[in-house]
């Protein structure tokens, strides 16, 4: 950061035992902070908190009742109210998902095919739960994968009330940025000549069922929904194979 955020962050560490400041001395990149943080945490319950978006005062406590009263589930969150930088209510965001199925494979299905707007990750997540996946890998739609690696553990339990805000903006949304400005916001340290993100994600998708400890039939159900998944994108898998390079494409 480039404004006052150290020093409002050291006073609040000062004043307040609780609260752990780290700054690094180079920027690392999005992926790197927000696994570092996930790494580092402490207690039982645990909750990603963006720059751009905010939540309900009574956020942190929902949350956390649900997870101490259902054992099954890993994540809770509640709905999503859409604004804009000014902090406008735009509207309700209708595609939030609830995936309380007892059978991992339906859960995993459920969060690979219905998840756009990934909000679940700001949501409470259990810590146990979290220390079991790879965290969020580090390319476009990396944390898809961390969704549906967390419903192989357990359920997603969406409380009924608005809980998070989140910001959708020209100036605050990464889809907005170009290529080479979201590579440097996600991973400034990546020096790939050529992009295979789509590969990357789908053979993720593969080793997390892979890796998963599930019952076999349940296993072999969610690998074969991985392959399909895949098929479906095979026009992009393709494009990566044959297309540009990454210096090419920055020039077009």
């Amino acid at each position: 950061s480039t404004d006052a955020t150290q020093s409002i962050c050291e006073d609040y560490a000062r004043r307040d035992p609780r609260v752990r400041y780290v700054r690094h001395e180079a920027n690392r990149g999005a992926y790197f902070n927000w696994n570092f943080v996930a790494r580092n945490a402490r207690g039982r319950y645990f909750k990603w908190a963006s720059a751009n978006d905010y939540c309900a005062p009574t956020m942190l406590a929902r949350c956390v009742e649900a997870l101490e009263s259902d054992a099954g589930i890993v994540l809770c969150h509640g709905r999503t109210c859409i604004v804009d930088e000014a902090d406008k209510e735009q509207r309700l965001y209708e595609r939030d998902i609830e995936v309380l199925d007892p059978r991992p494979s339906v859960r995993f299905k459920r969060v690979c095919s219905e998840l756009a707007l990934n909000n679940a990750q700001s949501g409470v997540i259990r810590v146990a739960a979290l220390r079991r996946t790879g965290l969020d890998r580090p390319y476009p739609a990396g944390d898809l994968v961390l969704m549906a690696e967390l419903a192989l553990i357990g359920g997603f339990r969406l409380l009924p009330e608005v809980l998070l805000y989140r910001r959708l903006g020209p100036q605050t949304t990464t889809r907005n940025l170009s290529l080479a400005e979201a590579r440097h916001f996600l991973d400034p340290t990546n020096r790939a000549t050529r992009d295979a993100n789509v590969w990357r994600r789908h053979l993720d998708y593969l080793a997390t069922v892979i890796k998963a400890r599930i019952a076999p039939r349940e296993k072999l159900i969610c690998l074969l929904h991985a392959l399909r998944h895949a098929n479906w994108d095979r026009a992009q898998l393709w494009r990566e194979l044959v297309g540009p390079t990454r210096h090419e494409a920055d020039a077009n």
